[in-house]
């Protein structure tokens, strides 16, 4: 296809809920020129319809990707890169001047921020250092699990979404479940907490000191953690956490931000360092996260709008003839 002068934008794992809410809104824009890869073929994936090109990729967390990927950026003359897999993320993010020797710019967080946030184990750590009153506790072994009062909650150090996570009713079933000595380094084990679902898209721009954020309930979530049906809302609390998080990990770009609200107030999850499957949600409700990734990319300032307190959105899944 010809490009007609546009800027061109790659777009990985197109597979995914969020990296087609990123090629929509690139869409939308007009001005790009995008090509999209993922893993599988391109019958298999329906966003494939929506981009300029379409290329199967290798996996993202082999030692010969970043070598691949720059390859593929300087012969397409890509100029911005989306990347929504939390590993792919940290993986280019530590090539990050690589790529911008080529012209490439990362529509990605900082590799600093998203190594802290990827590493479940490490990021619990953190989070007890630097913010002890959201934190859930945690057991990083098993004689300190076998104190713990169960049930409890199970999840891999460096897992996606809800994959591989589960509550745990005692401490036999636990033993069962994981090897013990993988407790604290491959499993984290934390206390069972239960509230609502409370998802926070994050843009802060570093050079303007420019921030917004876009808090979600999520009414009904599927079998992989995403919400499909959420209301906008707006908690003064939690714009203030929300705040004191982006300046502490010095974000420059997009995030996510996961919290249960208790009765004891605002507990933290964990934070993705990336799009969130709630993209389209925030961009619909005024924040445009995928336009200020590039606006940040390219140094600008953002530009929000006024963000729509008390809407509520809904996702539906839809069939396409693919040949």
């Amino acid at each position: 296809m010809e490009n007609n002068m546009k800027k061109t934008v790659l777009v990985t794992a197109i597979g995914t809920v969020t990296a087609t809410a990123i090629v929509k809104e690139l869409k939308k824009a007009g001005n790009y020129y995008i090509i999209g890869a993922d893993i599988n073929n391109q019958y298999e994936i329906a966003t494939s319809l929506d981009v300029d090109e379409y290329y199967k990729f290798p996996y993202s967390t082999g030692e010969d990707y970043v070598p691949f990927a720059l390859d593929f950026c300087r012969k397409h003359n890509v100029e911005y890169y989306f990347a929504v897999i939390d590993k792919e993320v940290v993986n280019i993010s530590r090539n990050r001047a690589l790529f911008a020797e080529i012209g490439t710019r990362l529509c990605v967080a900082d590799h600093d921020l998203a190594e802290i946030c990827h590493f479940k184990n490490s990021f619990g750590k953190w989070l007890d250092a630097n913010f002890p009153e959201i934190a859930i506790r945690e057991y990083r072994s098993a004689q300190e699990a076998e104190k713990a009062s169960f049930p409890v909650f199970i999840k891999p150090s460096e897992g996606v979404g809800s994959s591989g996570c589960r509550q745990i009713n005692s401490f036999q079933e636990l033993l069962t479940a994981v090897d013990a000595c993988k407790l604290g380094t491959d499993f984290i084990v934390q206390d069972f907490v239960s509230g609502m679902n409370i998802t926070v898209d994050c843009v802060r721009n570093r050079r303007t000191g420019q921030k917004i954020q876009v808090q979600r309930r999520e009414l009904l979530r599927n079998s992989n953690g995403c919400g499909i049906a959420v209301e906008i809302f707006h908690s003064d609390e939690l714009e203030k956490i929300c705040d004191r998080l982006m300046e502490k990990l010095d974000l420059n770009g997009v995030i996510n931000i996961e919290f249960f609200e208790t009765e004891n107030g605002y507990k933290l999850i964990e934070i993705n360092p990336r799009f969130s499957a709630g993209t389209l949600f925030s961009c619909m409700a005024g924040a445009n996260t995928v336009m200020n990734a590039v606006h940040i990319a390219d140094e600008q300032p953002c530009e929000f709008g006024q963000i729509l307190i008390g809407a509520h959105f809904a996702e539906r899944y839809e069939p396409y003839r693919m040949n």
